[in-house]
């Protein structure tokens, strides 16, 4: 029994032994040194970055290989999100992903090609089982773009478990990129935590040394919690980056800490909790709040408080470290002691409102037949919002406030008419089409974001325009717009044949490149449909011969 025992220890040490050979031997997707310009963790509007974003020297095109050997699992093409994104599974529980490639290798492009157009759809997704089409190792699988949710080509790379779809911090597999530089504080603040409710003060800081900042001791009773404004920087490159590691101690004793060293998808927002999102919206720069709600079970969460409680005649040495992935460190030190507040709290930002929402509760409240579902722990804190109508608008409204999850309304119609809308007036003044189906006397939808809800009418069609340089050996553009409610969709043919015109949102533009359906040495008739979000279209005819 005991050798039995031996040997399944001795061949579970050899499993471990080879996965981690296995990460050592990992290539890297590019063909030249890995400068980034994004990491792994990164705090941003749409959550927690869950890989690293790799230069591509400013350019499309640069060819992207597979960092081992393995198959193509899936495959998607979408006008958001990746934009043209390949998944690779290799065999180990891990997959690696490639992201918003301007096209794909040969292999793939053919297949996705056939797809599209038996779908007779740009966006499409597609699975692949192990034995369909195996890639090896360095294998081209496409070429850098700035497809999607991307403004500037580069490419996103994620390395996953493959059974939990879980992102892990590529730097773990030893791809070769250089820092030496440690993290910077900008600003500390010191929130008071009383009442579900938050304030807060800047505190001076200066620097002592090349790792060290300073802050004068702090008297205070009250329940409080620390914030940070800090960011990372690597050799070689002048972007700034998150750190990869948050850490407070009191007394030694560590209080709070976060990790980026993976995370789930249904995580990847809650990175909500730690930003100050009020800050953030008057100053476009982002708090890190080393406190939070004892949300132990996060994975990137190793320790979690939801405040130092700070008692009378108490004395507290404060210890704040920031870490980057290679170790880097600074510091921020200072002293509490439990006595009468020596600081006054920051005035909060005036804003009328006429609602008090405590997380803890629900709420089901109308205002002339207009109503507002929130659910519990909808929103972080006690939050204060104006539910009121007025001038045909609806507020739901306070603009240094964000929901951490959907909230219903349903907006009350006494008409439907040709064009009409429900739209949105968000808090830097622009506006978002919302809906428009009515549902029993409502526009009835379920939101995320606080605003200012109105009915308006979009009768105008969208615009098509054509560049007017052709190319045929590279490939026919049109400019498409809609100013009020935005593209639905589109339709593209050539000589009466749906045709897969590409669609680049950003850049309002739709394009064809050179495939069987164009006749050479011929008039060609293209033609191009465009329609808005509430049904207005337009329609472009056009003869071309090349």
């Amino acid at each position: 029994m005991k050798n039995i025992i031996f040997v399944l220890i001795f061949l579970g040490s050899l499993t471990l032994n080879s996965q981690k050979n296995n990460d050592d031997k990992l290539d890297s997707p590019i063909e030249f040194p890995i400068l980034l310009s994004g990491n792994f963790g990164e705090l941003r509007s749409s959550g927690f970055h869950s890989g690293i974003d790799i230069k591509t020297k400013g350019k499309e095109g640069i060819l992207i290989r597979s960092i081992d050997s393995g198959y193509v699992s899936r495959v998607q093409v979408s006008t958001s999100g990746f934009g043209k994104v390949v998944y690779i599974n290799h065999g180990n529980n891990l997959t690696s992903v490639y992201a918003h490639l301007s096209k794909f290798s040969e292999k793939i492009e053919k297949i996705i090609n056939q797809l599209q157009y038996r779908n007779k759809n740009y966006e499409v997704r597609k699975f692949f089982k192990a034995d369909e089409l195996k890639v090896s190792n360095k294998e081209i699988l496409g070429y850098s773009g700035n497809t999607g949710t991307s403004f500037g080509p580069h490419l996103h790379f994620e390395i996953r478990q493959t059974d939990t779809e879980i992102p892990l911090n590529p730097r773990h597999y030893k791809f070769k990129i250089k820092d030496t530089i440690r993290p910077y504080v900008k600003d500390l603040y010191l929130y008071g935590i009383k009442n579900g409710m938050l304030k807060k003060v800047k505190l001076d800081i200066s620097k002592i040394n090349d790792s060290t900042f300073i802050s004068k001791s702090i008297s205070t009773r009250d329940t409080i919690g620390f914030g940070v404004i800090t960011y990372d920087r690597q050799n070689l490159t002048n972007n700034i980056f998150g750190n990869h590691k948050y850490s407070l101690f009191k007394n030694d004793t560590l209080n709070f800490e976060f990790t980026f060293d993976s995370f789930s998808f249904p995580e990847k927002p809650i990175q909500k909790r730690f930003v100050d999102y009020e800050f953030f919206v008057l100053n476009k720069s982002r708090i890190i709040k080393l406190f939070g709600n004892n949300e132990n079970e996060l994975r990137f969460v190793s320790k979690n408080s939801n405040g130092l409680i700070i008692r009378e005649g108490e004395k507290a040495a404060i210890k704040i470290k920031l870490s980057d992935y290679d170790k880097n460190n600074t510091y921020v030190i200072l002293n509490l002691i439990g006595d009468e507040n020596n600081y006054n709290y920051d005035s909060d930002n005036i804003f009328p409102s006429n609602k008090i929402l405590d997380p803890q509760k629900k709420y089901l409240l109308d205002f002339n037949g207009h109503k507002l579902n929130i659910d519990k722990n909808t929103f972080l804190r006690k939050s204060k919002i104006l539910f009121d109508y007025e001038n045909d608008t609806l507020f739901v409204f306070n603009p240094y406030v964000e929901a951490m999850k959907n909230f219903e309304v349903k907006f009350l119609i006494n008409r439907d008419l040709d064009g009409q809308y429900l739209t949105r007036k968000n808090h830097d003044g622009t506006s978002t089409f919302v809906s428009n189906k009515i549902s029993n006397g409502y526009y009835s939808f379920k939101t995320k974001s606080l605003g200012k809800f109105y009915v308006d009418y979009d009768t105008i069609t969208p615009e098509i325009r054509r560049r007017k340089r052709v190319d045929y050996k590279k490939q026919i553009e049109y400019y498409i717009l809609d100013k009020e409610t935005g593209i639905k969709n589109y339709v593209g043919k050539i000589n009466d044949r749906w045709a897969l015109f590409e669609y680049e949102p950003k850049l309002k533009k739709i394009f064809f490149k050179n495939d069987t359906l164009i006749r050479k040495n011929a008039v060609n008739k293209i033609e191009i449909k465009v329609e808005d979000m509430v049904g207005n279209s337009t329609t472009v005819i056009d003869s071309l011969k090349f």
